[in-house]
C-alpha cells in the first residue's frame, strides 16, 4: 500500500532504519546486547519520532506513600513538568510514577515466559503503586480524583510464534486469563500490533513495512496528553521532605486547612472531616474515618483544632513534644 503522504513516508524510513539496526545488534552474541538494543530504539526510534515534550528514559519507578521501586523498565516515557526524575545521566534515572506515561518492556524475542514476566511486571505497577493527587479547584488540591495510570506496554523485535494459528494478543489471553490485562498494548516489529479498546483487542498483522509500528508510534501520541492531563502537579515535598518535619510545630496560616489520608488498603486519598458541635472545638489524639473501600483511616496523632468543624491548626501531639 502507498504511504498517504510525505510525513508517513519519511517516517517509515526512520522506523526503517531504527530496526534494521536494532536487529543489527542483537545478532551479537553478548551479554550487553539489550543495552545496545535500547541505545538504538531511544536514540534512532522513539526520540527522533515522539513529541518533544515526552522525556524517554530507563530505569526504575518510584512511589511517594511506601518508597516502593519498580523493577527495571526498559523505557520509560515521562512528563517532566509533572513531577522530575532523578537522572543519572542523561536517560537513566528514577521516575516518580505520577509522572510516567508509558513503561515500555523491550523484548528482542517475545516468548510465552518473556509474555508471563511483562505481565507479571505491570500488574505490579498497575496494582500496588499509588499516585498522588494534582488536580486543583479554585487553586485547591482535590484529594481524590480520576487518575489515568501508566500504560505498560511491549515493543519486541521478534516473536517465537510462527504461523497464523495464534497471535500475540490471543497468546496474551491465555496468560491473563480471568484477570485484568495488566499489558496496554503489544507491537512486534514487521509481525503485528494489538492494542486494548474497551476490554477488546484491537489489531492484527502488520501487511505493511512497519505499519504496526507506525500504529504504535500514533496510539502514544494520541494518547500521552490525556493520562498527562490526568495527573495535574502533585506535590514534589511528599518525595522529598523529611518524615521528622512532623516533630515541628504548624502555624495556623488558614481557615481551610484539609485533614488528608491515604488509605492503607487501596492507596485512595481521604479528607478527614469529622462532624463537629459549633464553635471552637480542640482534639488531642487520632481521627478515624471509614474509606469508601471498607477500610478505617486513622490520621496521625495531634492536637488539632477545629472552629465550627473545619480544621484551623494542627499542633504535635504533646507526648511527641516531651520526647
Amino acid at each position: 500500500m502507498a504511504d498517504k503522504n510525505l510525513y508517513q513516508t519519511l517516517l517509515r524510513s526512520k522506523v526503517r532504519g531504527a530496526i534494521l539496526a536494532a536487529e543489527g545488534a542483537n545478532a551479537f552474541s553478548h551479554q550487553v546486547v539489550k543495552g545496545t538494543v535500547l541505545e538504538i530504539l531511544i536514540s534512532e526510534l522513539f526520540r527522533p519520532l515522539l513529541p518533544a515534550d515526552i522525556g524517554i528514559g530507563t530505569g526504575q519507578i518510584i512511589e511517594s506513600y511506601s518508597g516502593k521501586l519498580s523493577g527495571q523498565i526498559d523505557i520509560v516515557l515521562y512528563d517532566k513538568a509533572i513531577l522530575p526524575p532523578i537522572l543519572i545521566d542523561e536517560k537513566l534515572g528514577l521516575f516518580p510514577i505520577e509522572s510516567v506515561l508509558y513503561a515500555i518492556e523491550v523484548k528482542t524475542t517475545l516468548t510465552a515466559a518473556e509474555l508471563q514476566s511483562a505481565h507479571d511486571s505491570a500488574k505490579d505497577l498497575q496494582t500496588k503503586f499509588g499516585y498522588l493527587p494534582g488536580q486543583r479547584v479554585n487553586g485547591k488540591l482535590v484529594p481524590q480524583h480520576s487518575i489515568e495510570k501508566a500504560r505498560n506496554v511491549i515493543f519486541a523485535l521478534k516473536s517465537d510464534l510462527s504461523g497464523t494459528k495464534l497471535n500475540e494478543a490471543e497468546r496474551y489471553k491465555k496468560i491473563y486469563g480471568d484477570e485484568p490485562a495488566h499489558i496496554a498494548s503489544i507491537c512486534v516489529a514487521g509481525r503485528e500490533y494489538w492494542f486494548q479498546s474497551n476490554s477488546a483487542w484491537v489489531g492484527g498483522t502488520d501487511t505493511d513495512q512497519f505499519d504496526g509500528i507506525l500504529s504504535f508510534i500514533g496510539g502514544v501520541t494520541n494518547t500521552y496528553r490525556g493520562v498527562s492531563a490526568s495527573r495535574g502537579y502533585p506535590l514534589l515535598g511528599h518525595y522529598v521532605v523529611a518524615e521528622n518535619m512532623h516533630q515541628f510545630p504548624f502555624l495556623q496560616v488558614s481557615k481551610d486547612l484539609m485533614l488528608v489520608v491515604q488509605c492503607p488498603d487501596c492507596k485512595c486519598e481521604i479528607l478527614v472531616a469529622p462532624e463537629l458541635p459549633p464553635g471552637k472545638v480542640t482534639f488531642t489524639g487520632t481521627i478515624s474515618t471509614p474509606c469508601k473501600c471498607g477500610a478505617m483511616v486513622k490520621a496521625p496523632q495531634a492536637q488539632y483544632e477545629f472552629q465550627d468543624s473545619k480544621l484551623v491548626s494542627v499542633l504535635p501531639h504533646p507526648d511527641s513534644q516531651s520526647q
